[in-house]
């Protein structure tokens, strides 16, 4: 199946019909590899003591290994969301640049419960370095209605939205030893704040 063009704008409209007119819009200061060249970072004030950060760019290739993962001839591409306080804000774009650039440069597949270290806190002053990757739940109130928000499907493109947040390592021994529903479960027993990088770990 031949390659579609740069999505970015389809990848846009979507949000502004999902979520609005952004906030503000927040561009890498240097071009990236393997993410589209308007890749630019999306971010929704709220009323919640955080902004949501979204990519838009981030699906200008599909994911390594994702045609014969899902058997599907478009294969898979990804962006992604984020939640953060605002001042996080320069460190977040920095961090999901990262995230978008990472399945290929290392040829790597992300997948809902996948776990990525990150090398790092998350932000200055988080004891967080893991980055853990979930569907969009608390953003998208479709998600279990479809189609989702989170989800773009067209005869010649699929494009999924992931929820990614940051855990502790003793959260990511956690997922690796139990597994991904005994986590998710956890999080919702606990109301985890995915917002918040100094929280208590959760185990």
């Amino acid at each position: 199946m031949a390659q579609p063009q740069d999505p970015v704008s389809i990848v846009f409209d979507n949000y502004v019909a999902w979520k609005g007119a952004p906030t503000d819009i927040a561009r890498p200061p240097q071009p990236a590899e393997h993410v589209s060249p308007a890749f630019s970072v999306l971010e929704y004030a709220s009323k919640q003591p955080y902004y949501v950060f979204c990519t838009a760019g981030a699906s200008y290739k599909r994911i390594p290994h994702s045609v014969e993962r899902f058997r599907d001839p478009r294969g898979v591409r990804y962006e992604y969301l984020i939640h953060a306080p605002p001042e996080n804000s320069s460190e977040i774009l920095n961090t999901l640049l990262m995230v978008a650039s990472y399945p290929f440069l290392q040829n790597f597949m992300y997948y809902a419960g996948c776990i990525l270290p990150t090398g790092g806190p998350i932000v200055t002053g988080s004891q967080m370095e893991y980055l853990y990757f979930t569907y969009p739940y608390e953003d998208d109130p479709r998600i279990f209605d479809p189609p989702s928000w989170g989800q773009i499907d067209r005869e010649d493109l699929l494009i999924q939205t992931l929820w990614v947040f940051p855990i502790y390592a003793s959260e990511a021994r956690y997922i690796e030893q139990v597994g991904v529903d005994e986590f998710e479960q956890l999080c919702e027993k606990h109301q985890i704040k995915a917002y918040d990088f100094s929280r208590d770990p959760l185990v």
